[in-house]
């Protein structure tokens, strides 16, 4: 910086003699016409006056005059000789000191990039190890709260998230199981409570034909209360039977406690083989009981559409029943089939078991403009005081 600013002053030190110099060769000009005057004037005394006194005086002034001039001139002309050479010298470094200017300027540019690049490399790498860490923190997340699941579990939090929204269906011949998704206010008066169970098509469907009237008055919907079971008659109000799904809608102005917590819809993708699960249903007519196993597959295409297989142990009842994430107690899917054996006498095969998955359900609700009625809210995984606290 110090010597950019020695640069700049020699400059204007340069352009200023410059300016100089020309200045006095102007004056130089001036002078020498005003020597040409004085001579004019010399020859017009002597033709108008013929005194020669007179003409001695005029004489003497003029010479004088001319003389003065004459050394001023000598002065000047030796000022700007000298003036030239240093001209010369002060222009040479002034050109240098351009010169260094924009060679430093380029060399700073330079330095800017490649700080730039640096800086940039820098921070991509910096944020490549963020995601990479968002990532493996997740993964050890997901890790943990499993342990933390395994090792301590809240019974009363299960029976609240899982066993109490299962409800059975109940008609002469045929029982099946669903699940509590909205207890609350009706979308338009508010006043009004509306009570919804998910569950499967084919159980409502064959309540439908072997009760008398269920079309006309409903069937029986068992919920299972902290402290009593209510009996409510419920009714279909929307079905997708390629999915094996139903809405059914209860009769009861009461609010119902207990609501299964949703899968959210931009988490059903997440789900993979050998998540753990839990099976809540009511087969054979029992209360609902819970059976614990994993996701054993996520493809398995069955008349045009895609289930996914548990090894949860089901039987026959626990159609409709809800599928959960063991570690969020988060409703993944809808229980539909059970697979069997032979033709004959069918053997089931309780391990294998087909469901519904989420995705699925909201594609089919959003669609009859009813997604609204699940409940969805994300869960965070890890609870580190299931692994230090025991059951209250």
């Amino acid at each position: 910086m110090k010597r950019t600013l020695i640069e700049v002053i020699c400059g204007l030190a340069a352009l200023a003699l410059m300016v100089s110099f020309h200045h006095q060769i102007a004056r130089m000009e001036v002078q020498q016409t005003d020597v040409s005057a004085l001579e004019r004037k010399f020859e017009e005394a002597v033709a108008n006056q013929p005194d020669g006194s007179e003409l001695e005086v005029l004489r003497t002034q003029i010479l004088e005059q001319t003389a003065t001039r004459m050394q001023s001139i000598e002065r000047q002309l030796q000022v700007a000789a000298a003036g030239s050479g240093q001209t010369k010298v002060i222009a040479g470094e002034l050109e240098q000191a351009q010169r260094d200017v924009k060679t430093f300027r380029n060399e700073m540019s330079s330095d800017f990039e490649r700080t730039k690049a640096l800086v940039d490399a820098h921070i991509s790498e910096v944020r490549a190890k963020e995601q990479n860490a968002a990532m493996k923190m997740s993964e050890t997340r997901g890790q943990i709260a499993t342990l933390a699941s395994t090792i301590y579990q809240d019974n009363n939090e299960l029976t609240d998230k899982m066993l109490l929204p299962t409800v059975q269906l109940n008609g002469d011949d045929t029982v099946g199981s669903g699940t509590i998704v909205f207890s609350g206010p009706n979308k338009k008066n508010r006043n009004k409570v509306e009570t919804y169970v998910l569950t499967s098509y084919h159980v409502v469907r064959n309540i439908l034909a072997d009760t008398p009237g269920a079309k006309k008055t409903g069937f029986d919907v068992t919920v299972y209360l902290p402290d009593e079971n209510l009996i409510a008659r419920g009714r279909m109000v929307a079905s997708e039977p390629n999915i094996d799904a139903a809405l059914v809608q209860l009769e009861t102005e009461r609010k119902l406690p207990n609501v299964a917590n949703v899968l959210p819809r931009t988490e059903t993708d997440q789900i993979k083989v050998w998540d753990q699960v839990c099976a809540v249903g009511c087969p054979l007519g029992n209360d609902p009981v819970p059976s614990k196993g994993e996701v054993s597959s996520i493809s398995n295409l069955l008349n045009g559409t895609n289930y996914w297989m548990i090894n949860a142990p089901t039987y026959f009842g626990n159609s409709g029943g809800g599928i959960y994430r063991s570690d969020t107690r988060q409703l993944i899917g809808v229980f539909s089939k059970i697979y069997t054996h032979g033709k004959s006498q069918p053997v089931v095969v309780p391990h294998m078991g087909l469901c519904t998955p989420m995705d699925l359900i909201y594609e089919w609700l959003t669609e009859a403009k009813m997604d609204h009625l699940l409940r969805s809210s994300s869960i965070d995984r890890i609870d580190l005081r299931q692994m230090a606290a025991p059951a209250k």
